[in-house]
């Protein structure tokens, strides 16, 4: 059984900020793999511990997490449910109490598909062939207001209220509202972006695709994307993160039985291998419960 092949690559900056509130972090099993990223909310105080309570409670529950997953909605659900109550206990327990907040995206690789769930504005992109195959529907006002047609797409980047965030983890609200993507299997090639607004605040659709879907290396490829998103919007840019995985090749799927074949030394060898794995994947069948 061959193990899931990526390529990966990470990069943030602080921008014209005092504090880096952005977060990220992949987390890996040996046939799945976790990628989170937070960007925490400048408006409401420790919005830098939110973003990093998000961190842990993925890479807790995921580590923990018997593989694969069998219900990867409900994983998915969990994560976002049991960070939102960590960030709002930690704002309780402050003196005086404060309600830290966090925007949060999560995919998750397995079984050569990818699933993912978000709150807020931080993005998530499947990029194939060049093109945007799906992305992220930001929880924002602006937002609201393009789907209302009260403003227009080139509108959304000016306005006034652009950073206003709808959905969150922490806050008040209880259990926290957030939308899942469409589980989409994974083909080679394929590239997952997971960024802050910083980036695509700052580059838009058709520059992101053309920066990420190069043949640099995956490394230079967001490198080059942050920095420019950096450089666009100084003095007045904000912090920038940007983490992304390039698919290579994965396992079958839902692999259920480790069939260990061995070179044969001669036609009979050769015969009697593959009589014991079609053995093997029989029994292994039989052994399904309907």
């Amino acid at each position: 059984m061959r193990e899931i092949r990526y390529q990966t690559a990470r990069m943030t900056l602080i921008g014209n900020r005092s504090t880096n509130q952005d977060r990220c972090t992949l987390i890996e099993s040996i046939n799945s793999a976790l990628i989170c990223l937070a960007d925490g909310m400048g408006g409401h105080p420790k919005g830098e511990i939110a973003a990093q309570i998000l961190m842990n409670v993925c890479t807790q529950t995921f580590t923990e997490a018997r593989k694969p997953i069998q219900d990867p909605a409900t994983f998915l659900s969990e994560v976002m449910n049991a960070a939102h109550e960590q960030i709002i206990a930690y704002g309780k327990a402050q003196a005086p109490a404060i309600k830290p907040r966090t925007t949060a995206v999560i995919a998750l690789i397995q079984d050569n598909t990818v699933y993912w769930a978000h709150a807020g504005d931080s993005r998530f992109y499947l990029f194939r062939g060049k093109k945007i195959l799906s992305r992220t529907t930001d929880h924002s006002y602006v937002e609201l207001l393009r789907k209302q047609g009260a403003i227009t797409p080139s509108e959304c980047a000016a306005h006034p209220q652009r950073n206003y965030v709808t959905r969150c983890l922490g806050g008040n609200r209880l259990p926290v509202d957030f939308s899942h993507g469409k589980p989409t299997p994974l083909l080679p090639g394929d590239i997952l972006l997971l960024c802050s607004d910083g980036l695509w605040g700052t580059l838009d659709n058709s520059s992101l695709a053309r920066g990420i879907c190069t043949d640099e290396p995956l490394s230079e490829r967001v490198k080059h994307l942050v920095q420019r998103a950096g450089t666009t919007a100084a003095p007045e840019s904000d912090n920038i993160t940007a983490i992304a995985l390039q698919w290579i090749a994965g396992v079958p799927s839902s692999p259920l039985h480790k069939l260990t074949i061995n070179k044969p030394s001669d036609t009979n060898d050769q015969q009697s291998t593959l009589n014991q794995a079609v053995d093997d994947l029989r029994n292994t069948i039989k052994s399904f419960k309907p």
